[in-house]
């Protein structure tokens, strides 16, 4: 039906296998040392950080000889280029902001569904309403929570990392021996 034709052998998926093989080791590191996985994830912050801050000091030369000058643009090159050099020099900075970031995100994405979930009530959604409601407010107070714990905040970024890759590289290494 589909053009998929059963008889057809494939080859062991090696990449995936071999992702999927790094995906679980490397959430096992995260697992056992998210103190290290932290610090990464700020050294990963910092470079991608100064690499944006110099694409948009780029673009602020290269649209500077066509609009004229990009104020918005130089600025947020020079800022990128300073978080980055920032987060770099302060790893432990880096790490609690990066911490702080996430309870905040957690607060915002949590009033946001709040307000979202006050206005399910009017197409008379059921249990629904109440559900979301709930769980917003509950995600409204681990938010807070976070917020006066930045350390547990940046510890459970790391594991949620983990999980993910734990769950990715299994997904992997099973797809390796489905394509044989």
């Amino acid at each position: 039906m589909f053009g998929y034709d059963s008889n057809v052998r494939h080859e062991f998926d090696w990449v995936a296998f071999l992702a999927g093989v790094v995906s679980v080791l490397l959430s096992i590191f995260l697992f056992r040392n998210p103190g290290k996985g932290l610090k990464g994830l700020v050294v990963i912050f910092a470079v991608v950080s100064i690499m944006q801050g110099i694409v948009w000091l780029s673009m602020y030369a290269g649209f500077h000889r066509i609009f004229g000058p990009s104020w918005t643009t130089l600025i947020s090159g020079i800022f990128d280029l300073v978080v980055g050099i920032f987060f770099l020099a302060n790893n432990q900075l880096g790490a609690l902001t990066i911490s702080y970031l996430v309870a905040i995100w957690f607060i915002v994405d949590s009033v946001i569904g709040i307000v979202f979930a006050w206005h399910l009530r009017f197409f008379e959604t059921g249990w629904y309403f109440f559900f979301n409601l709930l769980l917003n407010i509950l995600g409204l107070v681990l938010g807070v929570m976070l917020l006066f714990q930045p350390e547990v905040a940046g510890l459970s970024t790391i594991w949620l990392i983990a999980v993910y890759m734990m769950v990715f590289g299994i997904n992997e290494i099973v797809l390796a021996f489905m394509h044989r």
